[in-house]
């Protein structure tokens, strides 16, 4: 049994601890793994196959070289026939296992990378943005699947075919084994600093390619903005600075690869003359034949051609090694639920601040010896200005966050010691745009329900929350689809579905952030008239700067610019406190007037 603590500043343990922030990466990559489960039958199965094939390999430059040498029979061009058809054949079907188990990797890996942002705490997200998260999720999964396939599994069957193609060439001559191990490495160096060189530039476009993808998502959504403003030619000019950019590290990347072409030539030209040049004393001397040179000419371009395409090994290594930071930052951060807890149920009462002290980071404070009640079964209303707190205060009841010293409790005992789920299915809670998901209304409605229930229930809830007629006007009624974000409805009747869905949830405490702001004066009162079926019996916490909506409340709590709160009934605040008298009369108010 456990529920989440969090105290102190924003910075995680765990990211303090790492100071260096690749270290301990690999060790969160192999865990991952574990977790993920690794599809490990079939990669042994990918494995097994693809020795199989390369085994197979051997017989074609052997038999092909003695075909070379004159020695033409039914019987090895059989053999030379059906080694390549069956490599072939044995190619296709390890290829067909590795989309298997590369599908299989990265739909585990994905389970592991949802289930854990699910359970991450809600402050992780102040700090990384939805995009990169889904980038987390979907890209840098994907280059870790690329790193298990195309460099570890790759370089174990590549030590294998290295081992059985140097036993192959020790049956000609030994020293044609030890002469290519001398070789290899050379190759390999070549390689790598080429291969290191190219993946300096790519790296360097693919950095100038995001700036650009992030200017233009930031212009684009704004572009009414920089219209109204008569801002075109100037953001023109910045525009043309970030491509321009772009243009000169692809300018770059062209001179890499120009140089690459006979680069690689070169190195191929290479590779064959040493390969002449090692194999002409042995034929001298007879040691090879022909069909013995031709079969070591081939498994030693076979091998050279391995090799050199291992430049390309340490970008991947590199990118991995980025991707699996960026993953590792969410597999390492806390979770919550983690803490004991002392109560599995929650219990009702006032709901009471004492000397509550919280900011979003270490250098601001939000809220200061915060100290104030909510009645228990009573309709507060939360007023102020703009930035003094009023729904970060709604934000520590849901437990979104916790506060960094005082507390929050219910009869006496402090909320954090409830199990946090149970806290929050005691909570409805109507945030001022109410989010609602892809698929119909009635979806919408039973979205976390996990009772049973009727369609004459959800009738019923509708129509308390004065949305049933809406509903009923649309084409398929229910079954309306809200399109994503519920894009199709309007913004009162989002809010109303809310809040027929929040009655529906039926829970203890009702909390209300702007319910009826940026709604235009009919849909405000269907909103209110939604409000009222919520505001029986239960205790209703409602942030709002309407004034219909505050004086049906029967508890005031106002904040002040200075940090101050006082709080009282409609009647006694609007006697004794200035900034409120000042909001409900209608008149320009300041946050630090109080009486």
């Amino acid at each position: 049994m456990t529920n989440e603590l969090e105290l102190g500043p924003e910075v995680s343990p765990l990211a303090k601890r790492y100071s260096n922030p690749n270290k301990g990466i690999w060790k969160v990559f192999f865990q991952l793994c574990v977790k993920a489960r690794l599809p490990v039958v079939w990669i042994i199965v990918f494995g097994l196959v693809s020795m199989g094939s390369s085994q197979i390999y051997l017989f074609v430059p052997t038999k092909t070289g003695e075909l070379l040498a004159g020695n033409v029979t039914v019987q090895i061009v059989t053999v030379v026939i059906l080694s390549e058809i069956l490599t072939n054949v044995i190619g296709q079907i390890a290829e067909f296992i590795s989309d298997i188990v590369k599908a299989r990797i990265d739909r585990n890996f994905r389970n592991v990378m949802w289930d854990k942002v699910l359970k991450l705490r809600p402050r992780f997200f102040d700090k990384i943005p939805a995009q990169s998260l889904i980038s987390r999720i979907t890209l840098d999964t994907e280059k870790l699947r690329i790193f298990i396939m195309d460099v570890v599994v790759s370089e174990l069957l590549g030590i294998y075919v290295l081992y059985i193609t140097l036993a192959q060439i020790s049956e000609y001559d030994s020293r044609l084994s030890y002469m290519l191990l001398g070789l290899i490495p050379v190759v390999a160096l070549l390689a790598f600093i080429f291969g290191r060189l190219f993946m300096k530039v790519s790296l360097k476009i693919q950095d100038r390619l995001s700036g650009l993808t992030q200017f233009l998502n930031e212009l684009i959504t704004v572009l009414p903005t920089i219209k109204t403003f008569n801002k075109e030619e100037r953001e023109a000019e910045r525009g043309k600075q970030v491509i321009q950019t772009l243009y000169g590290a692809e300018r770059s990347h062209l001179f890499v690869s120009v140089l690459n072409y006979p680069f690689d030539h070169l190195l191929g030209l290479g590779k064959t003359l040493a390969l002449i040049f090692m194999g002409i004393p042995l034929l001298k001397s007879g040691t090879l034949d022909v069909a013995g040179w031709y079969a070591f000419y081939m498994f030693a371009t076979n091998l050279m051609n391995m090799v050199s395409n291992k430049g390309s090994q340490w970008e991947t290594i590199k990118s991995t090694q980025g991707s699996l930071l960026r993953v590792s930052n969410i597999l390492r951060d806390p979770e919550e639920g983690t803490a004991p807890y002392l109560k599995e149920s929650t219990e009702s009462g006032d709901i009471v601040f004492n000397k509550v002290n919280f900011g979003y980071d270490a250098d601001s404070t939000v809220l200061k010896q915060a100290t104030f009640i909510f009645p228990e079964g009573k309709t507060t209303a939360i007023v102020g200005p703009s930035g003094v707190g009023k729904t970060t205060v709604l934000k520590l009841l849901e437990r979104l966050y916790e506060p960094h010293s005082g507390e929050i409790t219910v009869k006496g005992t402090n909320i954090r010691d409830y199990e946090i789920r149970n806290w929050r299915r005691e909570i409805g809670y109507l945030p001022q745009n109410v989010p609602l998901m892809s698929g119909t209304i009635k979806e919408n409605l039973l979205f976390g329900l996990k009772r049973e229930h009727s369609h004459e229930e959800i009738v019923a809830t509708a129509m308390l929350a004065n949305v049933h007629a809406m509903i009923v006007a649309m084409p398929d009624g229910y079954e309306t689809q809200v399109g994503q974000f519920g894009s199709r409805l309007s913004g009162g009747q989002r809010q109303r579905i809310g809040i027929a869905r929040t009655i529906l949830l039926d829970p203890k405490y009702m909390i209300l952030d702007e319910p009826t702001a940026d709604l235009d004066a009919i849909a405000t009162s269907d909103v209110l008239k939604g409000l009222e079926s919520l505001q029986k019996d239960r205790t209703v916490i409602m942030v709002t700067h309407d004034q219909k909506a505050v004086k049906r409340a029967d508890h005031v709590v106002v904040f002040h610019e200075d940090g101050t709160v006082s709080s009282g009934s409609y009647a006694e605040m609007l006697v004794g406190n200035l900034f409120f008298r000042h909001m409900m009369n209608g008149e320009e108010m300041r946050g630090d007037e109080h009486e």
